[in-house]
């Protein structure tokens, strides 16, 4: 069994990153609970409405999925019915709970591929950073496609590393498939730009499984498959709809690189996460001139990083912030990895201060920063 599919029981390990999961979902029950409505989460909230009752112009259709999940709690409201106090939370659970979900799964991966230690790391960047707490207390696509996106290239991982063993590959690995497929589907009905992840995937199994590339090619094209269904599902099977969806992440505006607005929106999201941006500086400087820190396990997240970042400055009309935040987990996974190593080195004393120091601070800003939000 793939060692990212394994049962573990609920230990010392577990509890901790449950407590920090629940720091974050305080964070986002306090400021779901101060700000109202927005006009977008209504939008989104009338749309999975009227695609639940069927009636839906596909043509304006925004992230089908958002809607549909929003509106989840309220099926059975009809259409007409007035909104009360109580919508506000209703329509929020759902993307609560898919905020703690996710940082569940980064917390997962970094203790998977790094060990605990990562696994705390990645967990407490995520948690007390204000965007993903603010996209975890509201009705808005980014906090599922980057769930999903998350989801799409590690389960591909997973799914390379079943392949070493000599078993029939679509039929041993259907629960994988449908596990990624899933993930796939979903988020691209929710932010489109998720295909793009697709060769991104490929071209990791591929490396991780060079005397089997047929069969790596095969199980993804499967998951395309069962993504296809479940998104034309979101979009009531007009595919047409969804392929035209699809069709516009892929008009990439070559200018766009050249732009001053496109590097003053990436410079202005770093900055606006210093805490983040320096240890990622630091791993990045550290990645590079130590061999040590050199593997697949931090390259395959540094690598669908910068790709993310790379098609977001291209396709400015897909929402560049939209995909840098989509990119954004994958950069905690790396920095927790080159972090580790440097916590396990001679420079372990200065390491820890350093690291120590870093993370406290993201703590205290996060927190700060939320207030003035």
């Amino acid at each position: 069994m793939s060692r990212f599919f394994t049962r573990e029981r609920f230990g010392n390990a577990q509890l901790l990153a449950a407590m920090i999961l629940l720091a974050f979902l305080g964070q986002c029950i306090w400021f779901a609970a101060r700000v109202p409505l927005t006009n977008a989460e209504i939008a989104f909230l009338v749309q999975g409405q009227r695609e639940w009752h069927g009636d839906i112009s596909f043509h304006d259709a925004v992230s089908p999925v958002t809607g549909l999940l929003a509106s989840l709690p309220l099926l059975g409201t009809p259409l007409d019915a007035q909104p009360s106090p109580a919508w506000k939370w209703l329509a929020r659970l759902p993307f609560l709970c898919v905020g703690v979900l996710f940082g569940a799964s980064i917390w997962y991966v970094a203790r998977r591929l790094y060990g605990n230690t990562a696994g705390y790391i990645a967990l407490i960047l995520y948690s007390f950073a204000p965007w993903f707490v603010i996209h975890g207390a509201m009705v808005q696509p980014e906090v599922i496609g980057g769930w999903a996106a998350f989801g799409v290239v590690f389960t591909a991982i997973g799914v390379a590393h079943t392949l070493y063993a000599p078993r029939e590959v679509v039929l041993w690995n259907w629960k994988r498939i449908l596990l990624l497929g899933t993930a796939l589907g979903v988020g691209v009905a929710a932010v489109p730009a998720v295909v793009v992840l697709v060769p991104i995937a490929l071209g990791l199994m591929w490396y991780l499984v060079p005397e089997r590339r047929g069969a790596a090619a095969v199980i993804l094209a499967a998951g395309c498959v069962v993504g296809a269904i479940v998104a034309g599902a979101a979009y009531g099977f007009r595919f047409g709809a969804l392929g035209k969806a699809i069709g516009h992440v892929f008009r990439v505006q070559p200018d766009a690189y050249g732009a001053g607005v496109t590097w003053s929106t990436l410079g202005n999201f770093f900055l606006q996460q210093l805490t983040i941006t320096s240890l990622l500086l630091i791993s990045l400087i550290t990645f590079s001139v130590w061999r040590r820190a050199r593997f697949f396990g931090t390259a395959a997240p540094l690598i669908a990083f910068a790709l993310l970042l790379l098609v977001a400055a291209g396709t400015p009309a897909q929402g560049a912030f939209r995909l840098y935040l989509m990119a954004l987990p994958f950069a905690l996974v790396f920095i927790s990895g080159v972090l580790t190593d440097l916590l396990e080195s001679p420079l372990v004393a200065v390491s820890v201060g350093v690291v120590g120091g870093v993370l406290l601070g993201h703590v205290v800003t996060g927190i700060l920063g939320l207030l003035r939000l």
